[in-house]
């Protein structure tokens, strides 16, 4: 009894305490501050409170509590608050600090001998099921982590002022890690407040029967006010982000991505074999490789590019030079040594990475160009996009054709290449066919040129013989020296080889094949074949034009390429081409480009290894007089190179019999050139002069008889002596005069020396005129006065002296006229 009437005073002065206290200060009204007195009523009361009791089992709790002594005049200075306030971030190991252990040492050091009885009280009270707990030492106080603050996580995070956090593989994640971060500690506060409104609920019904569980520092109410943070502020919509803002964001996402893109090329060149593991840093454990491919797929177009072009330059330089053989199962079932091992696998590794690399390479050109209409004048961003892609990646097929055309997988990369040759894109096309040039010249075996002949023949049979002209240009750049008759006896004599190696394997002598295999030198026969196969089946490809594909963009190609290839084939190929010549000829349907070259194939096809058919050139000859008067209509002057090169090869390299055809020739030619470019001129001046030192009979067309006046060609040299270009009237008066003709003054020369189509140039410059003489006497005078120039420097014409007599009276003599200078 005398206990309880104790606890009742202490609870007296302990409210009226509280009072006095809260009339000298006011607590922070802050998040923090609620924390701490939710925190110190935990303490307090040992354990939190999960579930309502009744009321006699809170008056029974609240009356068995022993009630601890507090002092009753309590101060605290406004700067001790203020700076608790500024530094409540520092503060919070306060909360979590073990009260009653504190007590307990300062029992044991005699400053707090009131609260023994409390304090055994409530240990024996916790620990009356359990074993005794031992105090904390102050070391280990000390040492126990310290809460976060309340503020920092009721505060919202601000992602756009946050730097990126990069991962164990060195990628940075600027937003996704930390949006999770923000939606973490949402949660955490929509369930503290529940936590906090179900304790408060709690907290007041115990209240309610004692006044010894508030805290040492009682807070005032917060006003209503004053509202509270809305719990719903995590299902709040993010903020709109601006333009501005947006590409920023972009800009350093691209800056990040390019410096991690840098340090894996860096690191796969360090060091290729551990760059084809897989790395335990990475999250889903991909190699080096893999990660670098893996930003092929980005959404970022300038980072997809640059992805690719880092993959290109990585695997040509890790590539080896030499063609990869994976042994059979056979082979690697016997014990290998470790280093042998690790190669194997680091080969394999690497040529499925690479296999990797052109598959996407192929399927990405394809799916981006097959969305884009060629015919279409303007694109979206979208298609702009896709064309820059689908443009980096058969650049990227392109330059490893070039170099890697003996290597794995080289038919699947020639298989992919054929296609884009043929594309109606420039860009796209031109790339292509550049590296199928190269090949043509670089592969001394033959073997890469072959496969793609091959695939080229198979892809004009495909698309129906209708393919671009430029495709069909590139097989010119093939170095073929090899007749179709020594293609057939090099491929017998390789089929014997082959047998005999064969036969020498099976007998166990494997030296001499590899022997044979070691050497760098092409093997001749070999080589031979090769060249065979592939003449076959370029003069496949351009019979397959000729015959099936009259209106073919291709033709003017496929007849220069005849023209070039010609004297390779057998006569029965050479009659059958005669019989297609002159039929699109007789038809005269071709454009006057094909046609010309027509010509000249027929022409090249009979000097040459036809000279034993005994045709007769008549047909060609005569059709060729007749284009030429189709320049004079303004049709395609630029391919006047090819009828000079006709007349030249039917009247310079061979000796005709009837003249008069060759003078009907060059009437006709100079008839032609009246309306050509000056350096054409040149050209037909030139090839004229030659065809007169040929034929000294055509001399008597430059005589000025009357019974040659109609027929000679005095009266266009004439024309063409009085030109403008001082080149074409000098040549033409030597030609008249029938002066010889200097090496250099061939009809090519001609053409390339004086062309002013290409340059925009006038050849030669115009040379600047020579001063006035009345120039150096206007520099003298300061000022523009009229000067009376006499007929002693400048006689004025008849004309003029003519006019001024009509306007001046006759009986005054005009001796000089009047010139006014500005």
């Amino acid at each position: 009894m005398a206990g309880g009437g104790n606890k009742a005073k202490g609870g007296k002065s302990s409210s009226t305490a509280a009072k006095v206290a809260n009339k000298k200060r006011k607590a922070p009204q802050s998040n923090q501050g609620n924390v701490h007195q939710k925190r110190a009523k935990a303490a307090d009361k040992a354990a939190p409170v999960k579930k309502k009791f009744s009321a006699a089992k809170k008056a029974k709790k609240a009356a068995a509590a022993p009630k601890v002594e507090e002092d009753e005049d309590v101060e605290i200075d406004d700067e001790d608050v203020e700076f608790f306030e500024s530094h409540g971030q520092f503060s919070s190991f306060l909360s979590t600090m073990d009260r009653n252990a504190i007590r307990y040492r300062q029992y044991h050091a005699g400053s707090y001998s009131s609260s023994v009885d409390s304090i055994s009280s409530k240990s024996t009270k916790k620990t009356a099921l359990n074993k005794p707990v031992k105090p904390k030492t102050l070391e280990q106080i000390e040492a126990a982590p310290r809460a976060a603050p309340a503020e920092a996580k009721s505060s919202i995070i601000d992602i756009s002022t946050k730097l990126p956090v990069k991962s164990f593989d060195g990628a940075l994640q600027p937003n996704k890690l930390m949006q999770e971060i923000v939606e973490e500690v949402h949660e955490e506060e929509v369930e503290g407040d529940d936590d906090d409104e179900d304790s408060d609920d709690e907290g007041s019904d115990v209240g309610s029967g004692d006044e010894n569980d508030l805290s040492d520092l009682e807070v005032e109410e917060v006003p209503d006010d004053i509202q509270r943070p809305s719990t719903t502020s995590s299902q709040a919509e993010p903020a709109a982000i601006s333009p501005d803002e947006l590409r920023a964001m972009q800009a350093r996402r691209l800056h990040s991505k390019k410096e991690e893109l840098a340090l894996l090329c860096e690191s796969i060149l360090e060091s290729p074999e551990e760059a084809v593991k897989k790395t335990k840093d990475h999250p889903d454990q991909l190699s080096k490789f893999q990660q670098l491919h893996a930003m092929c797929e980005d959404t970022d177009v300038t980072l997809v590019k640059l992805a690719m072009l880092s993959e290109l330059s990585v695997l040509l330089d890790v590539l080896p030079d030499y063609r990869i053989r994976l042994g059979s199962d056979g082979d690697s079932s016997g014990p290998q040594k470790k280093k042998v091992k690790e190669m194997k696998d680091f080969e394999t590794n690497l040529l499925n990475q690479y296999q990797k690399y052109l598959k996407y390479l192929s399927a990405t050109a394809t799916a981006k160009l097959s969305t884009l209409n060629p015919n279409q004048s303007s694109r979206t961003q979208t298609q702009h996009l896709d064309f820059g892609v689908a443009e980096t990646a058969v650049k990227c097929l392109a330059e490893l054709l070039k170099v890697k055309y003996a290597f794995n997988f080289h038919l699947n990369l020639i298989n992919a290449m054929v296609p884009f040759a043929d594309s109606p894109f420039p860009t796209i096309q031109r790339p292509a066919c550049d590296a199928f040039e190269v090949v043509f010249k670089v592969d001394k075996s033959g073997l890469a040129p072959l496969e793609i002949v091959k695939d080229m023949a198979n892809y004009v049979k495909k698309r129906h013989h209708r393919v671009s002209e430029r495709m069909i240009k590139t097989l010119l750049v093939m170095p073929l020296d090899t007749t179709m008759e020594a293609g057939e006896i090099a491929r017998r004599v390789a089929k014997s080889s082959r047998k005999k190696r064969r036969r020498q394997q099976k007998d166990g002598d494997g030296i001499a094949t590899g022997l044979k295999e070691a050497e760098a030198v092409v093997d001749k026969s070999e080589r031979d074949k090769t060249q065979g196969d592939i003449l076959h089946e370029l003069v496949l490809i351009y019979f397959r034009v000729l015959k099936n594909s009259t209106y073919s963009p291709a033709m003017p190609a496929v007849l220069e390429g005849l023209t070039k290839f010609a004297y390779l084939i057998n006569l029965e190929i050479m009659i059958d081409l005669m019989k297609v010549l002159k039929a699109l000829l007789k038809e005269d349907i071709l454009p006057l480009a094909a046609a010309l070259q027509a010509i000249l194939t027929g022409i090249k096809t009979l000097q040459g290894p036809g000279q034993e058919l005994k045709v007769d050139e008549k047909d060609f000859v005569d059709h060729l007089y007749r284009l030429l008067l189709r320049f004079a209509q303004g049709e395609n002057v630029a391919c006047f190179n090819t009828a000079l090169h006709c007349v030249e090869a039917v009247f310079i390299k061979r000796k005709e019999i009837v003249v008069d055809r060759v003078a009907a020739f060059i009437k006709r030619l100079l008839v032609v050139s009246m309306y050509l470019y000056p350096h054409q001129m040149l050209a037909v001046s030139a090839l004229i002069r030659s065809l007169f030192h040929r034929y000294s009979k055509l001399h008597q067309l430059l005589e000025n008889d009357q019974d040659r006046v109609a027929s000679g060609i005095y009266r266009e040299l004439s024309f063409l002596g009085k030109h403008y270009h001082p080149v074409v009237a000098s040549f033409s008066t030597g030609t008249a005069n029938l002066e010889p003709s200097l090496p250099n003054e061939h009809p090519k020369a001609m053409l390339e020396r004086y062309d002013t189509v290409t340059s925009g140039e006038f050849v030669p410059r115009v040379s600047i005129p020579k001063a006035n003489p009345l120039h150096a006497k206007m520099l003298k005078q300061k000022k523009a006065k009229p000067v009376f120039v006499s007929q002693s420097y400048a006689a004025p014409s008849p004309f003029l002296e003519a006019c001024l007599a009509l306007d001046e009276p006759r009986d005054h003599d005009v001796n000089c006229f009047f010139v006014s200078v500005e």
